[in-house]
């Protein structure tokens, strides 16, 4: 099985540089290259919201992850015995590329049967890939099922994520079952002020990258009473090409307006706007900063906020800490939420 996801990484990996350094792929994927292709176009057309940037990074992602020592080391952590296979029912959200993808491979690695049920925004990419999987592992063509109606489905176990709405609506309709459930979240970074020009090259990234749509984007910024917010503006022209999206613009042109209208006082630069506030759930285009004074009590208030937060973006100020620029690329055994998911599924 970890051979399976070895060959699909090393799959990704080959598309990374074909778009990144015009390299041919190997013989063993050219039967899928040019369909590839056609889906990664259509994606772009249909769904604004994923630029070629965007689907380059989560390609770039798990092909740096999908590598056999990586999956090996990973799974060593547990002990599975032989119990009856599960049908494992995965409602994946849709906000970023493949953001399902880690479910999808826990599910498979621990034995189970697993139905997806994809989002709109993001119903091409894993179908595909499946194919790939399939091909290189035909015995898991009867463990993967997709799915358009969940309530035509037989399943076991459940693992839904969405916002906060639709996790109430979650956890009630899977009253039953045993089921993991997730819901909106943010994250944050905690500047110094003796952070590098390529650390905070590296927090816009954190920021910016698939339009700060998801919830490893940093959403919030804390910073020292005495910073200078547009230190962190002069260095985000590494995601200007994000001002080819035009929802992100029309979010940027929205909250702009509302602002100025309302005489709300902001920092900006021409597609990202600061705003100082409590509240950790800033909107697209916008991320909040706060100012504080001593590190001690910040740590205080943001573990007692824990579960509004996925990651906390920072260098040298708490053990669980992501570094700069690292916040899409986290580790196989970095669970959402620090829910362990392969034990959720072998419980």
């Amino acid at each position: 099985m970890i051979k399976t996801f070895d060959k699909l990484g090393s799959f990704l990996r080959e598309v990374k540089n074909f778009y990144s350094y015009d390299k041919y792929l190997s013989k063993h994927y050219k039967k899928f290259f040019s369909s590839f292709l056609k889906i990664i176009q259509r994606i772009t057309i249909e769904n604004n919201w994923f630029r070629i940037e965007d689907l380059l990074i989560t390609f770039d992602q798990w092909g740096k992850t999908l590598k056999k020592e990586k999956l090996e080391f990973w799974m060593s952590k547990y002990s599975f015995t032989k119990k009856k296979s599960k049908k494992v029912l995965v409602i994946m959200p849709g906000n970023v590329p493949m953001v399902g993808f880690h479910d999808f491979l826990c599910v498979i690695l621990s034995g189970h049967k697993i139905i997806i049920k994809l989002s709109e925004e993001d119903n091409l990419l894993l179908p595909f890939l499946c194919k790939i999987i399939i091909h290189e592992n035909p015995m898991l063509k009867n463990k993967i099922k997709f799915t358009n109606n969940i309530f035509y489905e037989k399943f076991d176990y459940v693992i839904a994520t969405g916002n906060n709405n639709t996790f109430r609506y979650f956890e009630y309709y899977f009253r039953k079952y045993p089921v993991l459930l997730r819901k909106s979240r943010t994250s944050v970074a905690v500047l110094q002020g003796r952070e590098t020009e390529e650390e905070l090259i590296l927090l816009n990234k954190d920021m910016l990258t698939y339009s700060g749509r998801g919830c490893r984007n940093v959403g919030k910024i804390f910073i020292p009473h005495d910073y200078n917010v547009h230190w962190i503006l002069k260095k985000s022209f590494i995601s200007e090409y994000i001002t080819k999206n035009y929802k992100y613009t029309d979010n940027y042109k929205y909250y702009l307006s509302i602002y100025t209208i309302n005489k709300v006082s902001f920092q900006k630069n021409h597609f990202v706007l600061l705003k100082e506030e409590k509240n950790y759930h800033s909107p697209i285009s916008v991320v909040y900063y706060e100012f504080y004074n001593n590190l001690n009590q910040l740590k205080k208030v943001i573990l007692e906020n824990s579960n509004e937060i996925q990651c906390i973006v920072s260098k040298n100020f708490l053990e669980k800490e992501t570094l700069f620029g690292k916040t899409q690329y986290p580790k196989l055994e970095n669970y959402a939420d620090e829910i362990d998911t392969i034990q959720f599924l072998n419980g």
